[in-house]
């Protein structure tokens, strides 16, 4: 329980027992005032907010659906919860911990060794891949020499146009528009649509700001987003969240909320172009 001289409110869970990677469970907040917003703070890197709504204006009640990302004891902090009367001052509710365990089985933990290798019929032993391997050491080492001793063309090649670079923003709309025209969610291919959905992002920083964002997890790009400082970290890093949902644990999101991320993707993208155009003259 919260309190102070304008308003009080409390706060309480439901399906926050046995918990999973991936299982969401309900906090919901109550007030004395009808509350504006529920402001939930960037750090936030264990756990993912997938709904954050009004649950019921005759009560004051404030809704949250929050998903954890990692197994163990998990804190949650305390988040600000602003009145839409300007005279009351903004309140916090109480941090707390969850219990997230393992979605292996018990039995699936035992470790089990490894079956013996199996010869194929028609397998060579292994002294003839050798063999191969010295013989096509061998052709390199000719070819290389016949390069070597080849006389020289004298003559100055043609000049070859330049290649205009597509830029990278450009070249991931374009990738999007084709992710969206292949009709991967009419055939029900919800988790391959946002694993190439992923990629699109992950390729655009991956060019633009020159690190192995496709090799990198969620949370090793987070980051290294932080270390150069990146323009909307915090918005991108909430987005890959929400793909890695999709692609691990399996959610299922509404078309409504597809549509808003390809939305905002777009538009992020579309950014690059306004930042990229040349200053007209005063």
């Amino acid at each position: 329980m919260c309190s102070s001289l304008f308003g009080e409110i409390s706060q309480s869970l439901e399906g926050a027992d046995s918990l999973n990677v991936g299982t969401p469970f309900t906090f919901r907040i109550k007030a004395s005032y009808s509350i504006r917003q529920v402001s939930i703070p960037d750090s936030l890197e264990d756990f993912t907010i997938i709904g954050s709504k009004q649950f019921d204006k005759r009560t004051n009640e404030w809704e949250l659906k929050i998903v954890p990302l990692r197994t163990g004891p998990l804190s949650f902090p305390r988040l600000q919860v602003q009145p839409e009367i300007p005279a009351f001052p903004a309140e916090y509710t109480d941090g707390f911990r969850v219990n997230v365990i393992s979605v292996l089985a018990e039995g699936d933990t035992l470790l089990r060794d490894i079956k013996p290798l199996k010869r194929y019929p028609l397998q060579a032993p292994f002294w003839f891949y050798s063999l191969l391997l010295l013989i096509a050491v061998l052709l390199a080492v000719l070819l290389i020499r016949k390069r070597h001793f080849k006389p020289k063309n004298t003559a100055k090649p043609a000049s070859e146009p330049v290649p205009i670079r597509t830029p990278a923003w450009q070249k991931a709309i374009e990738e999007l528009e084709q992710l969206l025209s292949s009709d991967l969610l009419g055939k029900g291919e919800l988790i391959l649509f946002h694993f190439r959905l992923s990629q699109v992002l992950r390729a655009f920083l991956e060019s633009e700001y020159d690190f192995p964002a496709l090799e990198m997890t969620t949370r090793e790009l987070s980051i290294e987003m932080q270390r150069q400082q990146i323009r909307k970290s915090g918005e991108i890093r909430l987005w890959l969240q929400y793909c890695d949902l999709v692609k691990f644990a399996k959610s299922n999101p509404s078309a409504e909320d597809i549509e808003y991320r390809c939305q905002w993707l777009r538009q992020y993208l579309q950014s690059f172009a306004k930042l990229q155009e040349p200053e007209s003259d005063a």
